[in-house]
């Protein structure tokens, strides 16, 4: 019994000093530069928005703030990477709605579970993409496009920057709400899409408002309906899905910063108060309402209960869509 007694006592002290090694480091946390992995290549919406968060995170905690591109497999690559890195807080993903929930079902592989192996710190952006026409086809109103879709099922046409990308959900859910079936012509990236688009061989596409404001206000091409909650600031004569008679068509992207589980509460709460004074920061508000991108406001749990209940909606997309990815 005494063996025992003993045996229980050390494996008491132990975990006590465990834990206060934990809140000691927490406390001295951070010491050294951190890293912020973006699972895509440089330049657009992810990277700038990430080298933003960057330097206005390296302004609160004192500490350089690297940001690390490291794209591939939709996402995954650097997702995985920061999934098995050291759960200390100092290597943080960039995630999105794909790397935390509709990768689940883009791919037949995934070699971890991102709301298990990757815990949510705070919300960043959302945002929503538009759907415009070509000024040439005789679309001048979601309706218009709805009605030529029944009549010859398949034959409206429309790109997106790839299968399983939000321009190629965003036109499946359309497809899925107001009962049509559209033909789609897949691109590797969001340019060549807009370009072919703008010339005339894809009637419409699903693009980000900052990529075809220009091409709308030189009469290239028509916006039919932003895909998102809200209209937008850049387009507000433009109706939303639900306005324009289809809520359930609406889908709307989202971004965050995640660490690995395991990683410290206290660690995570001193990021999550640096990311939500960033995110409500005039200045950067008024940044990314410029790009039709809007603080989201989750922290913490919040945030990782929002992830968890986005899987399901998301797969449910993907299905809808029947796109796979190798």
């Amino acid at each position: 019994m005494k063996n025992w007694n003993r045996k229980l006592m050390a494996a008491a002290a132990a975990a006590c000093a465990l834990l206060m090694g934990s809140q000691a480091r927490a406390q001295d946390y951070p010491s050294h530069s951190l890293t912020l992995v973006v699972p895509f290549a440089a330049a657009g919406i992810s990277d700038n928005q990430s080298r933003l968060l960057a330097r206005k995170l390296a302004d609160i905690l004192g500490q350089p703030v690297v940001v690390e591109n490291r794209p591939g497999a939709s996402g995954m690559i650097g997702a995985e990477a920061v999934a098995h890195a050291k759960p200390d807080g100092y290597t943080l993903l960039y995630g999105t709605h794909g790397t935390q929930a509709a990768n689940l079902a883009l791919f037949d592989n995934v070699r971890i579970d991102p709301p298990k192996d990757l815990r949510a710190v705070h919300s960043l952006f959302r945002q929503s993409t538009v759907l415009v026409a070509n000024a040439a086809t005789p679309y001048h109103s979601l309706g218009d496009l709805v009605q030529a879709a029944k009549q010859r099922p398949g034959a409206v046409n429309y790109a997106s920057a790839g299968s399983g990308t939000q321009t190629h959900l965003a036109a499946a859910k359309l497809q899925s709400a107001a009962g049509i079936s559209m033909t789609h012509v897949p691109y590797k990236g969001a340019g060549p899409a807009l370009s072919d688009v703008l010339a005339g061989n894809v009637e419409i596409m699903f693009s980000y408002p900052e990529s075809v404001s220009q091409h709308i206000q030189a009469g290239k091409l028509r916006a039919l309906a932003v895909a998102g909650s809200n209209r937008l600031d850049a387009m507000p004569t433009v109706p939303t899905m639900a306005e324009a008679g289809y809520p359930d068509a609406a889908l709307e992207g989202w971004s965050g910063v995640f660490v690995p589980a395991g990683t410290p509460d206290a660690v995570v709460a001193k990021l999550a108060s640096a990311i939500g004074q960033i995110t409500q920061a005039p200045d950067v508000v008024a940044a990314m309402a410029a790009i039709s991108s809007f603080p989201m406001g989750l922290s913490d749990q919040q945030f990782q209960r929002f992830v968890e209940e986005e899987v399901p909606r998301w797969k449910a997309v993907v299905r809808q869509s029947g796109a796979r990815l190798e």
